[in-house]
């Protein structure tokens, strides 16, 4: 027999941006936990305890709700780390060291997974492609303010271009590692991010006036 036909209520759409909110929360979880492939309406439904067919009144269809939880994560995770960042009475040392923190947490909770699925789904999906693009724009741009900021006093001399489109492909790959699996003693990453940290907090800690740069340490 074929599937009954669900029907909405009124009093399901009574509350639309609970419901929504309840909907991307359950569709955040299956991701993180279960992956893309279990990322089904039927599944989303059930985890969120509500009619299959809301998902496709909310955000018609899948794609729209990846979209959704696309839009929700990166909006969440872009405002606490530009808030952090935009702090002017703490040091880039100790900002480098909460955004570390903030990505073992991100690990820990399935943020990391979820942005490496979606970010699979977008070679194929230009909807999603073209988020993900837009993504990285802004965190780039970010991520260039911070190191305009304090490009002097750490006395690099790669193009700002260059060392935030550096900077970004070591992170991505990192994450990428961590989540096949890799040990730190396979690939210490973290002790990397720790070397990073103490480097900055090394060239704070410097005379501004004194003119040295990491080259004349060297040689």
């Amino acid at each position: 027999m074929p599937d009954q036909v669900e029907v909405i209520s009124e009093a399901q759409v009574d509350d639309s941006q609970s419901t929504a909110d309840l909907i991307v929360d359950a569709a955040i979880a299956i991701l993180g936990r279960d992956g893309f492939q279990k990322l089904t309406a039927r599944n989303v439904a059930n985890e969120a305890g509500t009619n299959l067919a809301l998902i496709n009144y909310y955000f018609g269809g899948k794609q729209g709700l990846l979209l959704a939880i696309y839009d929700r994560l990166e909006q969440q995770r872009f405002e606490r780390q530009a808030g952090m960042l935009a702090d002017p009475d703490e040091s880039l040392s100790a900002k480098w060291q909460r955004a570390v923190d903030f990505y073992r947490q991100d690990l820990d909770e399935g943020f990391v997974r979820i942005h490496h699925e979606l970010l699979i789904q977008g070679i194929a999906n230009p909807a999603l492609a073209e988020r993900t693009k837009s993504r990285i724009r802004a965190w780039n741009r970010l991520l260039a303010e911070v190191a305009e900021q304090h490009e002097q006093g750490l006395g690099m001399d790669m193009p700002l271009p260059m060392l935030v489109s550096a900077f970004a492909a070591f992170w991505y790959g990192m994450e990428q590692q961590h989540l096949i699996g890799l040990t730190e003693e396979e690939a210490p990453y973290f002790e990397i991010l720790q070397q990073i940290g103490d480097w900055i907090e090394s060239r704070e800690s410097e005379d501004p006036d004194s003119g040295r740069s990491m080259l004349d340490d060297k040689y």
